[in-house]
């Protein structure tokens, strides 16, 4: 059921009923004067004249009845002259609005009957071609009321499920127990045993370990002083700012609370309302800033904070806060503040020397030997080293933190059952796309691992219920150790010592202060638990030679050579002792890719192989004395099998989230309800997780995908007693039985709302366009560029030989009388080869969805749509404006909706309450139990 619920859905059904009695008149008022029309048509003499009656009846419903008469028949000049003048369409016209076109059609089909009075060419057939557009057109009218009729009673379905039940916010204790499934009261539990005790850290021991960790150099030393410097400013600054809020400033934070899952639906109407006054703005900044100017004495309240438990698509509950909304836009405003000055104080860090590089070490002298035989390298950014640090720093190091307040908080608790829109700066992936694209990058280093160092190993984890069970005492030693100052701390430790109480257990429900964890969704518990695992973070970079920890909140992966993954596992296994985590081992696994051997590498003539592969590991009985984690590697729908050396979907896992899918379904009320639900869960939440394909993924993944999308449509419909259903014919049963209407078309039920649409989203579409898009596999790809490299050895060998280059004095000097082997060209190519750099870059490209073009007749309807409405990249007067999957959708189930309406729309936009239904799509759907 949609999370719009209270007064909202009351306002928007009084604005809906208000549009619905204004179309019953204009219906009726059509149906009268159509009739008239019909009836003297009928009595016409012949067919030219039942033409001209039909003609000037159609003109005068569109509101032109000058378009069916010549300048010269005896009609109202007075009234007239403004339309007879916009009557005449210039000859170079060729761009119309919808009502342009039917203008323009109504006054060509008055000069031919003139023509035909006069002219025998003219045939009776012609002129029945004439009548039958006629009435057609106003068939289609009919149509077109009977459909903005259909759509508001859905509509008004939809506004009387929401409305809030009797009794539904005053449950006592007593309903609660018989209310929710058995994993919520059990995951409840949980919770409570892990958030109202403390944690037994020693923080005298987390102080130890972090002085340990980050006064290892001078370099880190400097770092981190700089660090410090930094954060203590800050909280200077920030304390003394007693006029932070301004109305931009309380928009700016407000737009990025109202992103979040923070407010209910009552409190986001009011902060809105608030946004819409200035006046009223201004007055909420001035409290904003008389409650930061004591903030020093601020403190929850003692009666309790409210929380409630909400459920995700993955089964998972999340105990929510409702608090108070002047306060929660004020702490949303210090988290965003701090969350901002630690990112880029944690950026800085990471640029700083104390950070180790993850290149590979190529000695010096194997670079001089390169410069010596090779005139032109390629450049530093096009490496396959480089991108990898780029790629890091861009997309995983800090990714739950904003670049600056207008990106406003991220958000990492993304199910994929919602629109994966990221708001702020558009160069960030959202959450879901950042970890899809983790799986890209694990698939790609795993193929360019095996190919040039015979192994791969990777490594997953997270921690067990990591925001709940955060120690208070090593949250406030962490930010004591990076220079958050004394007032500061004591907030912080207020702030997480947070009085609550469950709605769910009435007016009796008791108080009980949090001792451990940090409140769900806060931009201040972002930073807490960013800035604690960032020490992670550098543990890893430092123990294991500079590898990449790639970290999205508290999910971490990290892969490479064996060795470089135990010291890795290692130093996470000792941050997570000190710190008092621990780690969930559903979710931890080892996968190895490939046999592990070893790769020789030859040396040149003048250096040894160490000098050549040295990787500064710890050596081989350390490494085999701290064994790495035992389990599957899963994400998603995804379950890595070594075997194949893909992901694969597990299908226990797709057969038990059916089963929850058809529960969820069976929960709605309404058409619109169901649509909501289905497309959350269908199309975005099965096909979020099953990883939007790449090039190193491949064609097969998607061929998999699109199988397993078809068997789940196939069951979830096959319990309706619909063997080969599908979601339009089982909607268009049940709005036969509902509302008593039958003929839809295809269309109908995927065109987009403002066309008259129920725009279910098909997700099989976006699969199959990129399918086109995958025709190399990745082995032919990586061995392209051996291919190449060998190719281009040949040609510096040449050169080299001939005396061409810099090099050529130096040859006969001092340098080596033979040109270096092929072996040792491209022992390094990972430091050295844009050919590698390339095929990197393609195996991680996302496949484009190939377009659909457009076809002669659906051009000639899609530019009689309004020119006036703005929907972006959906359907549109302009194709080129619209984007892969709308154009695909588009010429599939265009003909059916003009042969049922006349046109791709299906209603006039004015009889409809469109508005109403964007307003309550805008709600997250609140799942059943």
């Amino acid at each position: 059921m949609a999370s719009t619920r209270g007064a909202l859905p009351l306002t928007l059904k009084s604005i809906s009923s208000t549009k619905v009695d204004e179309l019953y008149k204009q219906r009726e008022l059509f149906e009268s004067r159509k009739a008239e029309i019909l009836k003297a048509a009928n009595a016409a003499p012949d067919h030219r004249e039942k033409a001209r009656v039909l003609l000037e009846g159609v003109t005068r419903l569109m509101g032109y009845p000058k378009d069916a008469f010549d300048e010269d028949d005896d009609i109202d000049k007075d009234v007239v002259t403004g339309q007879q003048r916009s009557n005449r369409l210039p000859s170079t016209q060729s761009v119309y609005s919808n009502t342009d076109w039917l203008r323009s059609e109504n006054i060509n089909m008055r000069r031919f009957l003139l023509q035909s009075r006069h002219d025998a060419s003219v045939s009776d057939e012609v002129v029945r071609e004439w009548i039958a557009r006629l009435e057609d057109s106003l068939r289609y009218h009919t149509v077109k009321y009977e459909h903005a009729k259909f759509y508001s009673d859905l509509v008004s379905e939809w506004l009387v499920d929401l409305e809030e039940k009797p009794g539904e916010k005053s449950l006592d204790k007593s309903t609660f127990e018989q209310v929710g499934r058995q994993e919520m009261h059990d995951q409840r539990a949980t919770w409570e045993s892990l958030v109202f005790s403390p944690a037994d850290v020693d923080s005298q021991a987390v102080v130890a370990y972090l002085d340990k960790l980050f006064n290892q150099t001078k370099l880190s030393q400097q770092a981190l002083k700089e660090l410090r410097e930094k954060v203590r400013d800050f909280g200077t600054s920030l304390r003394s700012n007693t006029k932070a809020f301004d109305i931009t400033m309380l928009k700016t934070i407000s737009s990025s609370l109202l992103r979040s899952d923070l407010l209910t639906p009552e409190k986001t109407s009011i902060l809105k309302e608030f946004l819409k006054n200035n006046e009223v703005a201004q007055e909420v900044a001035d409290v904003l800033n008389l409650r930061f100017a004591s903030i020093d004495r601020w403190d929850w309240d003692s009666k309790g904070i409210p929380v409630e438990m909400r459920r995700h698509l993955n089964g998972k509950y999340r105990v929510f806060m409702d608090g108070d909304l002047i306060e929660t836009i004020l702490l949303h405003y210090i988290g965003l503040k701090w969350s901002v000055e630690f990112r880029d104080a944690f950026v800085s860090f990471l640029k700083s020397p104390a950070w180790k590089s993850n290149s590979q070490k190529v000695p010096k002298e194997v670079t001089n030997r390169r410069k010596h035989f090779i005139t032109q390298e390629p450049r530093e950014r096009e490496t396959v080293d480089n991108f990898r640090k780029e790629t890091y720093e861009t997309d995983y190091f800090m990714t739950q933190l904003p670049r600056s307040l207008d990106e406003g908080k991220r958000s990492y608790d993304d199910h994929g059952d919602d629109d994966a829109v990221l708001p702020g700066d558009d160069d960030r992936m959202s959450p879901i796309e950042t970890k899809q694209s983790l799986l890209h990058l694990l698939i790609t280093e795993s193929i360019i691992h095996n190919r040039l160092h015979g192994e791969f190993t990777v490594v997953r984890s997270d921690f067990k219920w990591f925001g709940p069970s955060l120690p208070h005492g090593t949250i406030l030693a962490v930010l004591h150790f990076f220079g958050v100052q004394d007032d500061w701390l004591q907030f912080f430790k207020r702030f997480l010592e947070c009085p609550l109480k469950f709605v769910h257990d009435g007016s009796e429900a008791q108080v009980h202060i949090r001792q451990r964890g940090v409140p769900m969704s806060h931009s201040i518990s972002e930073f807490l638990g960013e800035s604690l695992l960032f020490c992670m973070d550098y543990a890893v970079n430092q123990h294991a030679n500079g590898s990449f920890l790639y970290r999205l909140h508290d999910d971490f992966w990290f892969w490479g050579k064996e060795k470089s993954c135990q010291e890795a596992w290692k130093a996470m296994s000792e941050f997570t002792k000190v710190t008092g985590l621990q780690l969930n081992e559903e979710k931890t696994g080892t996968v190895r890719l490939g046999e592990k051997k070893e790769v020789s590498e030859t040396p040149t003539a003048d250096h040894s192989s160490s000098e050549l592969g040295s990787d500064s590991e710890m050596s081989s009985d350390d490494a085999n004395a701290f064994a790495l984690p035992q389990g599957d590697i899963r994400w998603g729908f995804l379950k890595l099998d070594p075997e194949q050396r893909r992901f694969l979907i597990d299908q226990d896992q797709v057969d038990i989230h059916i089963e929850e899918l058809k529960r969820q379904l069976s929960a709605c009320k309404s058409i619109f309800a169901w649509i909501q639900a289905w497309n959350s869960y269908f199309a975005r939440f099965f096909s979020n997780f099953f990883a939007k394909p790449s090039v190193a993924i491949g064609r097969e993944h998607i061929d998999m995908v699109i199988s397993t999308l078809s068997r789940i449509e196939r069951e979830v419909f096959a319990a309706s007693g619909l063997e080969n259903g599908n979601v339009a014919y089982y909607l268009r049963k049940v709005i036969a039985e509902r509302f008593d209407v039958d003929n839809l078309p295809d269309g109908f039920f995927f065109f987009p709302i403002e066309l008259g649409g129920l725009e279910i989203h098909n997700p099989f579409i976006g699969f199959l366009a990129m399918r086109e898009d995958v025709r190399k596999t990745p082995r032919r790809i990586i061995e392209k560029v051996f291919i190449s490299e060998e190719a281009n050895y040949e040609i510096a060998k040449r050169k080299w030989q001939k005396g061409d280059g810099y090099s050529s004095t130096l040859r006969f000097l001092d340098g080596p009388k033979s040109f270096f082997s092929l072996e040792e060209y491209t022992a390094h190519l990972e430091s050295t080869s844009s050919e590698l750099y390339w095929a990197y870059r393609e195996l991680l490209r996302v496949p484009e969805e190939q377009e659909i073009g457009p076809t002669t007749e659906l051009s000639r309807h899609q530019m009689m749509l309004d020119r006036s409405s703005k929907h972006g990249d959906r359907i549109a007067h302009d194709w080129n404006s619209m984007n892969a999957y709308w154009r695909w959708v588009t010429v599939l189930y265009h003909s059916g909706m003009v042969k049922k309406y006349g046109s791709l729309s299906a209603v006039d936009r004015a009889l409809m309450p469109l508005g109403v239904v964007k307003v309550l799509r805008q709600g997250k759907v609140r799942w059943q139990g």
